[in-house]
């Protein structure tokens, strides 16, 4: 750090010159006069307020200097406004500001919009009244104290019934951070974690515990509180009102908070002494950030336990192959089985014997009745809401798709409409084909509209109860169908995976898969592992074989090593397959994956623009990287990647998505052994494709260790 001059009567004070980053899509920072005021007390890492064209930012120090660079006119560089407003916090801690820069370095990110994630929420002023929330400080609890040792307390010992964990406990003892890899039921994780965090407490540290979704958040708080042993956590989310987060966020601060569950962003939260950080459903989808910069929470997790020499436990009752993967190479995985006679019985129903009119085969009616008449509670996934997946001309093939977003329009018969499941437009279902006006339209493809309409028509008595995106869009509906099955006034209940979200669902007697390979055929090289995470998730919540309870798997794809790991209760049958499949083409995790994505409302120019990025990619490492070649002829993993520095650049291609409200959209795949090799190629190219193409014009994203697609 530079110190300023000081002063004399007889001399002028040296200037002092600030780079501050600000959080907009820009690489590098901007540099500003330090005003005399400030010289004394500014330093790197403060916030500060700065003039950015017509407005106002708060922006971060990360250099000062007493030398302006040739290159900038003194008489055009603005002056810092000031440091922000003196009740809150004025720096950002040296451990986040270093986060900030690795999260940019990981994620090919600009640095201004990572440090705002470590910013503190902004709320708006409001008169001086009672708190949001309780400002009562954290009281550490009181232990039983030794008897045989007065004024000694005790220290916790986890329960027996987890002591097949017992390499958790023992990394939560020891000094370093660790990677532990939890693979257990949803009862015996959380169990674990209580534990985790009452020994956490128990050496004067925090517990930092991330999830996927607000709602599930709220839910493993309030199955974690307990005063008596001194766990009283917060939970922090999205969903929260900015001075509700700028108030949880000064209490963290002020070290008052001791143990916070909340969703992806809480892991830049500025809790200290962190002893553990807990990741519950590591493979979630939603713990990746879909806008710039797009982390992973699970991966700047261990960035952040590694610095706070912490233990980081990743959990899943069905760990991803990535974090297998990772974990398997240096860090420790403990397992809980799980008897037999605690898990249902699984019956696969290849719906290829069975005619292809119904929904509901007739094994799968006739145990519905059974599980009916002994009020034991049915559940029918099936992972696509609607009434058909999509609407078709029997003459030509023609499919009608949305005009702006160029997808499949899915039919809801709810609405009598077309909707598009992108930009929500709708339209009326025609009564002859577009293209050659034939009048032979038929739908395909069931929904759980189709499927609830189905079991009313079978079972007239019975309560059905429909959970989609549809039926649980409004707040108000939602809970009133959540409060029907908290009551048991339901028979039948037909849901997508959003009925997953709710851990404290009843054990069924009978759990129904409708179309187990409904997500087999998505364009997305996990779409194998998220089938089978999905039908074990759909599993878990039928009832013991002694206790009745019975799984029916109705498929088109008996074979398959998802259907069959299911059917079998093996893993090894999945992890094998899937493995072998994954390194043959070249997938993670073998190789690591960047995902990017051109677009904007010329279709010629991102055609052009695209293709252009493709050859500084091919030529940015050249002879290391290798020729791009066409999305539809991928070659082995041997042949295209070679060596741990080789590169294989697919596309350009249209993506999958080709205009979406009103953009054209190109992608491009980078695929490579070594991760910061393939990261460092896109973010010298990206900043040359910036260049030649205004932003407004053209877009380029950037997406590492991509999990959706665009």
């Amino acid at each position: 750090m530079v110190s300023p001059q000081a002063a004399t009567p007889h001399t002028e004070p040296e200037p002092l010159f600030a780079d501050v980053i600000v959080p907009r899509h820009l690489a590098g920072p901007f540099t500003y006069i330090v005003p005399l005021t400030l010289q004394p007390t500014i330093r790197i890492g403060h916030r500060v307020l700065v003039p950015f064209g017509r407005s106002l930012l708060q922006g971060a120090v990360i250099a000062l200097s007493q030398t302006l660079p040739q290159s900038l006119d003194r008489a055009r560089i603005k002056e810092i406004r000031s440091l922000i407003q003196e009740e809150a916090p004025t720096d950002v801690s040296s451990r986040l500001f270093q986060l900030s820069q690795q999260v940019a370095e990981q994620y090919a990110a600009p640095w201004g919009q990572c440090l705002r994630l470590m910013l503190p929420p902004a709320p708006k002023k409001r008169a001086q009244d009672q708190p949001l929330i309780s400002t009562a400080p954290f009281v550490p609890p009181v232990r039983q104290t030794d008897q045989s040792n007065p004024g000694i307390t005790a220290p916790f010992i986890p329960d027996t019934s987890t002591s097949w964990a017992g390499p958790l406990f023992e990394a939560l003892r020891c000094q370093g951070p660790s990677r532990i890899l939890v693979q257990a039921s949803w009862g015996g994780r959380l169990r674990l974690l209580q534990d985790a965090i009452r020994l956490t407490l128990d050496q004067r540290k925090s517990a930092l515990i991330i999830v996927g979704e607000a709602e599930r958040a709220q839910w493993i708080r309030d199955s974690i509180c307990d005063h008596e042993t001194g766990i009283s956590p917060v939970c922090f989310h999205s969903g929260l009102s900015d001075q509700v987060k700028a108030e949880i966020w000064d209490r963290i601060h002020r070290q008052i908070v001791r143990v916070v569950v909340g969703t992806r962003s809480a892991i830049f939260l500025p809790l200290a002494a962190i002893g553990v950080i807990w990741v519950e459903g590591e493979e979630d989808a939603a713990l990746k950030e879909a806008q710039e910069p797009r982390y992973h929470a699970r991966d700047v997790a261990w960035l952040r336990a590694q610095d706070e020499q912490a233990v980081l436990v990743l959990s899943s009752s069905h760990p991803s192959l990535e974090t297998r993967a990772a974990v398997g190479q240096r860090g420790v995985v403990v397992r809980q089985s799980i008897p037999l006679e605690e898990r249902p019985t699984v019956q696969v129903v290849d719906l290829r014997d069975h005619g292809h009119s119904a929904v509901l085969s007739q094994p799968l009616a006739q145990a519905i009745e059974q599980a009916i008449s002994r009020r034991a509670g049915v559940l029918l996934f099936l992972n696509r809401k609607g009434y058909a997946g999509a609407l078709v001309c029997r003459d030509c093939g023609l499919v009608p798709r949305c005009p702006a977003c160029r997808v499949a329009l899915m039919y809801s018969r709810q609405a009598g409409r077309l909707r598009c499941s992108y930009c929500g437009s709708s339209a009326p279902i025609p009564e002859t084909c577009v293209s050659c006006s034939g009048p032979r339209m038929q739908l395909i493809g069931e929904g759980t509209e189709r499927v609830e309409e189905d079991a009313k028509r079978l079972f007239p008595r019975a309560a059905v109860i429909r959970l989609d995106g549809d039926t649980l869009r409004r707040p108000v509906q939602a809970e009133a169908l959540w409060r029907k099955i908290e009551h048991g006034e339901w028979d039948i209940l037909v849901g997508t995976q959003l009925l997953l979200r709710r851990v404290a669902l009843p054990r069924m007697g009978l759990v129904g898969i409708v179309q187990a390979d409904a997500g087999l055929s998505m364009p997305d090289f996990r779409s194998a592992e998220r089938t089978y995470h999905l039908l074990l998730d759909a599993i878990s919540l039928a009832d013991s074989a002694t206790n009745g309870g019975q799984v029916i798997v109705q498929t088109y794809l008996s074979s398959h090593h998802a259907i069959q790991a299911v059917a079998q209760n093996e893993e090894s049958i999945f992890l094998r397959e899937e493995l072998s499949y994954r390194q043959a083409l070249g997938y993670p995790p073998t190789v690591y994956l960047i995902a990017l994505l051109v677009s904007g409302s010329d279709e010629k120019m991102v055609r052009d623009a695209a293709a252009a990025w493709v050859v500084r990619l091919t030529a940015c490492s050249a002879p290391s990287v290798a020729r791009p070649v066409a999305a539809d002829n991928v070659p082995s993993t041997a042949e295209s990647i070679g060596r741990p520095d080789r590169l294989t650049v697919l596309g350009p291609v249209p993506s999958p998505v080709s205009r979406l409200r009103g953009r054209y959209r190109w992608q491009i795949l980078v695929k490579s052994l070594d991760r910061e090799v393939g990261v460092e190629a896109v973010r010298v190219t990206v900043k040359d494709m910036e260049r030649t193409y205004q932003r407004r014009s053209v877009k380029f994203d950037i997406d590492v260790d991509p999990i959706e697609e665009w």
